[in-house]
């Protein structure tokens, strides 16, 4: 059975991390628009060059941080990382940072202040506003940057990926299939996607057709 923890969207394009690929609509529709026209419109004073992505996991985040890499030639910052060097500053003109709610905050707080402090780029993502941060100081520069949300799946968005999950493995599934996925499938990204994978390996360990009767005998 796939491993859920390694789908994000689009699903299983294999890090062909292209706009074009990129699985759109309402629900991450701003995100997107971002990314894409991230050379015209970024962030906003006083922190014109970063921006804050957040969402729920297997949401999309990762996927539009290693679109936004390649469209800018970012440096991805590691989380265990020592410290953030004079030259990679100097070599690179953007950067990321992932999931930092999981930082040390000390550290946040300073690759943001030097990022800023030499004008370049900065794309930060995590997957709750929710998070408190004990240090002042960096609340209030996260709370001053552009924030992007994307949202839980659509009824556009799930119908795309339920498409798309399907045919990437070339499995053909009716209308009324994915019309009672939607109903049945949570919209939590990570809960619907291992649930899919739930499914397509009952289905091609019993050799059995994608069905309505198959699918409420997995989900049961």
């Amino acid at each position: 059975m796939p491993n859920s923890q390694q789908y994000i969207l689009p699903l299983f394009s294999n890090n062909l991390y292209a706009l074009d690929n990129f699985i759109n609509s309402l629900s991450n529709q701003v995100a997107y628009n971002s990314i894409k026209n991230w050379s015209v419109s970024w962030g906003s004073k006083p922190y014109e060059f970063t921006v804050l992505i957040y969402g729920p996991p297997s949401s999309g985040k990762t996927y539009l941080s290693k679109i936004w890499q390649n469209l800018s030639n970012a440096f991805f910052i590691k989380k265990d990382l020592d410290i953030l060097s004079a030259e990679d500053i100097m070599q690179y003109n953007a950067f990321i940072m992932e999931d930092i709610e999981f930082w040390d905050e000390r550290k946040v707080l300073h690759c943001f202040n030097l990022i800023s402090e030499c004008r370049k780029y900065l794309l930060m993502t995590t997957g709750s506003l929710a998070s408190n941060f004990a240090l002042q100081d960096l609340s209030s520069r996260i709370n001053a940057v552009v924030r992007l949300e994307i949202n839980q799946p659509d009824d556009e968005l799930m119908t795309k990926l339920i498409f798309k999950y399907f045919s990437d493995q070339s499995l053909k599934v009716s209308d009324c299939v994915i019309e009672y996925l939607l109903i049945n499938l949570p919209r939590q990204f990570d809960q619907m996607i291992k649930l899919l994978g739930v499914i397509t390996h009952f289905a091609l360990v019993h050799k059995r057709a994608i069905t309505v009767p198959l699918i409420k005998q997995v989900l049961k």
